[in-house]
């Protein structure tokens, strides 16, 4: 398949739709992280009074932000999610039966959401048939972590939505050739650097995709090897147009994240993170913790991506690049944030770090599920079962606030994110959210103080 067509784009849109309707019947409005209280600071400050500074924050003290030379407090978070969350809270200003940190808090839902879409177009553009692409949409929007982080104001969902964006830029380009989808894959890798500046390290592998992408385009024409700079002088010649149009988004967003610096630290190389905030874990505890942790273990809160691992073998055979990239990028996070002194994310539900691989991961899944389905009836019952547990996961996560479990684990295990805290099944918020799973403490915005809100219902924000 080389384009999508009129009725994919229409599926597409239908999947944004009912996602997004999915994800405001379990919004909240209530910014419930100490990191998305100081972004939407920022933005409040530059909607209300012109000014970036988060002084509002000041009773956190310097938890979320640093004091920058004129005796300010400025967030530390990247300037990717202020950016796209203005808009909404300028909207909201012009109307005030809206709150301003309700319409920050559409953000996550309608950027999920729009990941599904891109899901649904990205196996079309893979030929697979529309059940199996519209599958694997549902499975990420639905059974993953992607769901529970799309009632927060965390910007893992934005940096996941804008890589698995520049992604699939890649792959439209490589059918396409049209170089507007170039620029927009490296607009969407500039947003997701400019959300969390961390993201840097996942370039490599966007750039060799590239270059990939290039050689296959290039190999059409005549035979073309990579191996000396020789042969990358020469792709460079031939489609010099095309990388421009990738890097340049990428090469300003880079000096926007500079002045971003400049502007609240007096330094360009500045960015506020303090001395403490270290990669400094045990990378072994780190990764597995992530990945196998009763506690925070992927394996454990979106059960369903194991189809992956079947769905590997089609990737292996059909569209090596992209699995290549897939896993590389997978990687990188997990060597990453593994070793990030916080790995689990603190105040979290589940593997908050890896949310943005969850559309990566997903696209896994479609082979793998087309195959059971294939199977005789048990595989049919696998995957109904693995659907059924990681939908429940996600709404136990959900439905009340996760922070009732990491408060009694803060009274009942001294220090705060004792390391038996994450290794100890006791302790893991999968079995203590039942604890405090009682009407009183839905906290969706059509239930209040334990009644159903008809007006909350209709009208959330």
């Amino acid at each position: 398949m080389r384009d999508i067509t009129t009725q994919d784009r229409n599926i597409a849109f239908l999947i944004f739709g009912l996602l997004l309707a999915c994800y405001l019947f379990t919004y909240t409005g209530v910014i419930d992280s100490s990191d998305g209280l100081s972004m939407f600071a920022t933005a409040e400050s530059i909607v209300r009074r012109g000014e970036i500074d988060t002084n509002q924050l000041l009773w956190m003290g310097l938890q979320q932000g640093s004091f920058g030379p004129d005796g300010e407090l400025y967030s530390r978070k990247g300037l990717g999610m202020t950016l796209l969350a203005l808009p909404l809270i300028w909207l909201a200003k012009l109307w005030p039966a809206i709150g301003l940190a309700q319409a920050a808090m559409l953000l996550n839902p309608l950027l999920t959401a729009f990941t599904g879409a891109l899901l649904y177009r990205f196996g079309r553009r893979l030929d697979w048939t529309r059940s199996t692409a519209l599958a694997t949409a549902l499975i990420f929007g639905l059974a993953t972590l992607a769901w529970p982080y799309a009632q927060t104001f965390f910007s893992d969902p934005v940096c996941g939505w804008a890589l698995f964006a520049a992604f699939y830029g890649l792959l439209s380009y490589s059918q396409t050739g049209r170089k507007r989808y170039l620029l927009l894959s490296g607009l969407a890798w500039g947003i997701a650097y400019l959300a969390r500046t961390i993201n840097l390290v996942t370039l490599p592998v966007f750039v060799l995709g590239l270059l990939v992408v290039l050689r296959h385009r290039e190999a059409v024409r005549r035979p073309i090897r990579l191996s000396t700079v020789a042969d990358f002088l020469t792709l460079f010649a031939s489609q010099w147009r095309p990388m421009i149009s990738f890097l340049l988004p990428i090469l300003l967003s880079g000096l926007v994240s500079l002045w971003w610096n400049w502007l609240r630290y007096g330094s360009v190389w500045d960015s506020g993170y303090v001395a403490s905030e270290t990669f400094s874990a045990n990378w072994l505890v780190g990764i597995s913790g992530l990945l196998i942790g009763p506690a925070r273990g992927l394996i454990w809160y979106s059960p369903v991506l194991l189809l992956g691992t079947l769905g590997g073998r089609w990737f292996w055979q059909k569209a090596r690049w992209v699995l290549g990239m897939v896993l590389a990028i997978s990687l990188i996070y997990l060597l990453v944030y593994g070793k990030w002194y916080m790995w689990h994310g603190g105040y979290s539900w589940g593997p908050r770090f890896l949310v943005p691989l969850m559309p990566f991961l997903a696209l896994l899944t479609g082979p793998g599920w087309e195959r059971l389905l294939q199977w005789s009836w048990g595989g049919r019952v696998l995957a109904g079962l693995l659907i059924l547990l990681s939908v429940a996961v996600q709404w136990l996560g959900m439905l009340i606030p996760y922070s009732l479990v990491q408060d009694w684990l803060a009274g009942a295990v001294e220090p705060l994110f004792a390391p038996e805290t994450f290794w100890q099944l006791g302790y893991s918020p999968l079995l203590l959210q039942w604890r405090f799973l009682q009407a009183a403490n839905i906290h969706l915005a059509w239930w209040r103080n334990g009644l159903f809100d008809w007006f909350g219902f209709i009208m959330p924000v």
